[in-house]
């Protein structure tokens, strides 16, 4: 047996609903009551010349125990059952303390006794069980010689209903006082009405020490016991939001309404004595009135002063909770003024973490921060959580070792591991269904990438599992939501690798095609053949030009001056001969590239502008000519006035022309307003081959690098446009116009 906390230590005053059990066996019923989940405390002529009792518990159903103790006789009349699985559902039995067995230690008399049981003037009709709840005095002076307690029932003065005991079935029911139990009760006397009964001493019970021993055996731990005094010391009160307190249950309840209020004035101030605030003073001064050896737990109280109320460094919400948990621990947890339940653990270990604000993530911060979660196991409701931090502490290492060994992660996913990650590694831990629940569910909600696409994620799939069971939670569902991410933009990134790199090719065909078709342009151009075509082109063409010339010099002086008109005549005779030999050289030269518009080029140009264009076109020529009619005519009339007047004036413009028009008809764009510089084509086609072969345009280059696919696709196709378009319609005319 050991010491425990004494009756104001913040558990329930009376028997808890949830460890009341009904039994049947044998003809007869009984009451029982929980000391574990499976091991129930009874009447042992409950279960007489019984090996098996069945058990039902509220909410529980029905199971078959064994009887694992029994003792009858004048002083005890007990016995313990033990049951094959829990009596209780799971998260009744996880929130299930200890029980907490008192001894009396003096004989005053207790007026606050309670008892839950099942007897038979509590039967519902049809003859169905149900509860009944007594308050009973207790008058520890009565009975003494027999060893039982004896109990007055208050309210309540039941009436057999035909032959038997109206109380029958409320044996093995457990006595409570203060919290704590103080007996089982086990008959009611013969000598008085129905408003006595009574029960076996926990003294009796507790000094056998077989039941101790099957206790301790069965249910885990011996019994736990405090020495009980019926007289309660008289407190000071404490003053909290207006409110006195004298009782421990009340402050929490006040501290859990009020709880920046209670912060402020318990810990506004420091850490050392000097700059504790005057609430905190009072609060110390109260708590320590708690230092009764025999009726409170003083090594709690001096382990929460001592250890955390004075702890510097301490927030002053850690210490608020501290002092809760002592306060009221089978009460609700709260923290700063919000409840704390596993599933809103859970809440902010999955989706705090992922949060910009709000209490989800205010509770991740300050789990994160440390403490808070051995705080939080001071409560029973929470009491699962004890431990958890240092398994927490020790799954974020291995993850981050984990990690850390993994070849080539990502920067980002290092990040992750070393903060968010935490979140999810800490509701692995949980113990609570929901957290289990929700965890498998983020799981199925991941693809991660097969095997062989990412080789840092293979190697952390396959090594996780041996980094324990949090770490494997974190593989498959954060990490492997960043290698899903990380595939995708793999996939993406050799997808445009792989564009780039048919675009490249495409260059380099099209590069290499331009090329192959300019060469096999020049060979035709260069031909014999075509070059003495050109020169046919050019004596027809400068010919007709000529004869043109000589017509219009007799039509502009021949009916006047005859001799005039020779003398020009044969003037332009040899100037039409300069030009046939200049132009004779430039169409050797030129090669199929020469094409006057006698051959129909400009001609199929000027008539693909005449149906784009058809009125501007034809005023654009009509113009042209007449402006070339006028100037000819114009030099034909002064040469022949200048022939007329001066013969050495008229022969050195004769020479000065002919050595103009030579030159103009081999030099080509230089002299352009004397002969029509028909190679301008050419020269255009051979530096935009040039140029095009240098490289591709800045604008295609643009698009070819740009994310969406109709931009590289454009570009693609003006590439290759680019690059092919010079075989359109052979050498001679692979352009439409000679402005491209």
């Amino acid at each position: 047996m050991t010491d425990a906390p004494g009756p104001g230590a913040g558990r329930a005053s009376g028997p808890e609903l949830e460890r009341v059990a009904a039994l049947t066996g044998g003809g007869r019923t009984g009451s029982g009551y929980l000391l574990t989940p499976r091991l129930v405390l009874t009447a042992a002529h409950v279960a007489e010349g019984l090996e098996h009792v069945s058990v039902s518990t509220v909410g529980g159903g029905t199971r078959l125990c064994r009887v694992v103790w029994r003792r009858h006789d004048a002083a005890v009349d007990a016995a313990l059952l033990l049951a094959p699985g829990d009596l209780v559902p799971p998260d009744v039995a996880h929130r299930l303390g200890p029980v907490h067995w008192a001894r009396l230690t003096d004989a005053s008399p207790i007026g606050d006794c309670q008892a839950m049981g099942f007897p038979r003037i509590a039967r519902a009709p049809g003859g169905r069980l149900d509860i009944e709840h007594i308050e009973c005095a207790l008058r520890p002076g009565a009975g003494l010689v027999r060893g039982r307690y004896v109990l007055d029932v208050k309210d309540v003065a039941p009436e057999a209903a035909g032959a038997g005991s109206p109380w029958g079935g409320m044996s093995g029911a457990a006595l409570f006082a203060r919290g704590q139990l103080l007996g089982v009760i086990v008959s009611m006397p013969e000598n008085f009405s129905s408003r006595r009964l009574e029960a076996v001493r926990s003294s009796a019970l507790l000094a056998d020490a077989s039941l101790t021993a099957a206790v301790a055996a069965h249910g885990g731990a011996p019994p736990l016991v405090t020495e009980l005094s019926a007289a309660a010391p008289e407190r000071k009160p404490l003053v909290l939001a207006g409110v006195r307190h004298t009782a421990r249950r009340d402050l929490a309840a006040t501290i859990r309404s009020h709880w920046a209020e209670a912060a402020r004035q318990f810990f506004g101030g420091g850490g050392r004595a000097e700059e504790r605030s005057e609430g905190s003073r009072h609060l110390l001064a109260w708590l320590r009135q708690f230092d009764d050896a025999e009726t409170d737990d003083v090594e709690g109280l001096r382990l929460l002063i001592d250890r955390w109320l004075l702890r510097p460094g301490l927030t002053a919400d850690l210490k608020l909770l501290r002092l809760l948990s002592w306060l009221d621990p089978s009460g609700d947890p709260v923290w700063r003024g919000a409840a704390v339940t596993f599933p809103s653990l859970t809440r902010a270990c999955l989706e705090g973490r992922l949060a910009d604000g709000g209490p989800d993530r205010d509770l991740y911060d300050d789990l994160c921060r440390g403490e808070l979660l051995d705080a939080l196991a001071g409560f029973t409701a929470l009491s699962g959580v004890e431990g958890l931090q240092r398994d927490w502490d020790r799954a974020r290492a291995a993850s981050l070792d984990l990690v850390r060994r993994a070849p080539g992660v990502p920067a980002d996913v290092r990040e992750w591991t070393g903060d968010g990650a935490r979140g999810l590694l800490l509701a692995a831990l949980l113990p609570h269904p929901e957290a289990g629940e929700r965890l498998r569910l983020a799981g199925e909600r991941v693809t991660p990438p097969a095997d062989g696409v990412l080789a840092w994620y293979d190697w952390l799939r396959s090594h996780g599992a041996d980094a324990g069971a949090p770490v494997a939670w974190l593989v498959r569902t954060d990490l492997a939501a960043y290698a899903a991410r990380h595939a995708e933009l793999a996939a993406r990134q050799a997808a445009e690798e792989w564009t780039a790199r048919r675009t490249t090719e495409a260059l380099r065909e099209a590069h290499a095609l331009r090329a192959r078709q300019w060469r096999a342009y020049e060979e035709e151009r260069r031909a014999p053949g075509a070059r003495l075509a050109a020169a046919r082109r050019a004596v027809v063409w400068v010919g007709l030009w000529g004869a043109a010339a000589t017509g219009t010099v007799w039509l502009v002086w021949g009916h006047a001056e005859p001799g005039i008109a020779r003398t020009v005549s044969w003037q332009c005779g040899w100037l039409t001969a300069a030009g046939v030999l200049g132009r004779v050289l430039a169409a050797l030269r030129l090669g199929a590239a020469y094409r006057p518009p006698l051959f129909g080029v400009r001609r199929g140009t000027r008539a693909a502008d005449a149906r784009s264009r058809p009125f501007a076109r034809l005023a654009g020529d009509a113009g042209r000519w007449l402006l070339r009619a006028g100037v000819a005519v114009a030099a034909i009339a002064l040469q022949g006035a200048l022939v007329h007047d001066s013969t050495v004036v008229s022969l050195a413009v004769f020479g000065l022309a002919l050595c103009l028009v030579l030159m103009a008809s081999v030099g080509g764009a230089r002299s352009g307003a004397v002969f029509r510089d028909w190679d301008e084509e050419h020269r255009g086609r051979l530096e935009e081959y040039r140029e095009r072969q240098a490289g591709v345009p800045r604008d295609v280059l643009a698009k070819g690098r740009s994310g969406a696919p109709g931009d590289r696709a454009e570009a693609y196709a003006a590439v290759l446009q680019q690059f092919t378009d010079l075989g359109r319609g052979g050498p001679g005319g692979g352009r439409p116009d000679r402005r491209g």
